[in-house]
């Protein structure tokens, strides 16, 4: 699952129609969130990242398939990488938040969602002064993203295989220095935009 957005089609132009294969297979992705947060609140782990793999292939062909067939369009742009982050953000919030069963620890999941509002605030602040959106998502985000997933994953599989509970630790660890660090990067962009402009 990513955070870019789709290319633009080659012809320079967007489809408006949002009927396409691809944006049927978002719109499956964002559908999919309800039934993997009740599976996760319930504790059936297994079947919940069974859902949460279905949804990373979604995201996957999705993307492959617009651009095999020219099927870019507006809606794909803006929801692809909307299905993402709800996905990504339920799965931590519901995690962090079940009882009676392992949760992700809350600052784990305030820290995943501090960085999202930070960087949508710095995002907006950007386009006030600059009128631009040309942020690019570079390695630190690339690899961020992985590693936020990487922690849903481990989490969901140690439930059956109890010795990565051990490694959760250090895990959390990894994902809070790829927070500050994509973060810092995104900073640093916004302020060269802003400059930029002055």
């Amino acid at each position: 699952m990513r955070l870019e957005s789709v290319s633009a089609v080659p012809s320079g132009r967007e489809k408006t129609t949002w009927h396409t294969i691809p944006n049927l297979l978002t719109a499956a992705r964002i559908v999919m969130i309800a039934p993997f947060a009740w599976l996760c609140l319930r504790g059936y782990d297994m079947s919940a990242l069974g859902v949460f793999l279905i949804a990373g292939v979604t995201d996957t062909v999705d993307g492959t398939l617009a651009r095999r067939f020219n099927q870019q369009s507006k809606f794909g742009r803006l929801a692809d990488p909307l299905a993402d982050k709800l996905l990504t953000t339920v799965a931590y919030l519901v995690l962090c938040l079940r009882a009676g069963l392992s949760a992700i620890p809350v600052w784990v999941t305030i820290a995943v969602i501090a960085r999202d509002v930070l960087i949508l605030t710095g995002s907006l602040v950007v386009y006030a002064w600059t009128r631009s959106t040309a942020f690019k998502p570079d390695v630190f985000g690339k690899a961020n993203t992985f590693i936020e997933i990487g922690v849903i994953v481990v989490f969901l599989v140690s439930s059956r295989l109890v010795y990565l509970g051990h490694l959760m630790t250090g895990i959390y660890i990894l994902l809070l220095a790829s927070l500050i660090v994509s973060t810092s990067d995104y900073l640093v962009q916004g302020l060269r935009m802003i400059r930029a402009r002055i």
